[in-house]
């Protein structure tokens, strides 16, 4: 009967070694099929990086490509206005005052004194451009910047949130590792 009893016992530790056993192996799946979300999590979070620079890189091209074209578009217009006339454009002011004071006739006078005041209104006109042109293009820059800045900072915003929750994942997944480690040892 004793020796029943023992093969009974026998019997049962094997089983509880058995089960152990199950359950360490079903512990170690488990662990490694977190890890493999978490790795999982870790690439999606890194293409995600990916293609916000990606999409970084983009804006930034699109926006030298604009600020190019800007400057084309100016200095177009700068050789429009530097054209009007080429030969009045080669007289210098002093030049037609002198002709004023040369003339021998009203009508080469009010000629001259049209030319001048002609001139006058242009270089006016022309600053006006120029001043508006430029302005404009601030407030571009400004208004490019501005949302720049808004769209980083809701970049940065998520990635915050992204980290932080890693963090949290981790943590929890070092608590849990921690403890079945613990029941483990218990064991």
């Amino acid at each position: 009967q004793l020796q029943d009893n023992l093969a009974e016992k026998d019997k049962e530790l094997k089983t509880m070694k058995l089960d152990l056993e199950l359950q360490e192996r079903a512990a170690e799946a488990k662990i490694a099929e977190k890890i493999a979300a978490l790795v999982e999590e870790v690439y999606s979070a890194q293409r995600e990086r990916d293609e916000a620079v990606m999409a970084r890189l983009r804006l930034a091209n699109e926006e030298r490509d604009e600020a190019f074209l800007r400057v084309q578009r100016l200095e177009e217009s700068l050789k429009e206005l530097e054209n009007i006339n080429p030969e009045e454009n080669d007289m210098t002011l002093q030049e037609l005052l002198n002709r004023i004071n040369n003339a021998d006739t009203g009508i080469d006078i009010l000629k001259n004194g049209a030319i001048i005041l002609n001139r006058i209104h242009r270089t006016k006109e022309r600053k006006k451009k120029i001043i508006a042109e430029e302005m404009n293009a601030v407030i571009e820059q400004r208004d490019a910047a501005l949302s720049q800045c808004k769209r980083l900072e809701q970049e940065l915003h998520h990635l915050k949130e992204q980290n932080q929750t890693s963090a949290n994942n981790t943590r929890h997944l070092t608590a849990e590792n921690n403890q079945e480690r613990a029941l483990k040892v218990n064991l």
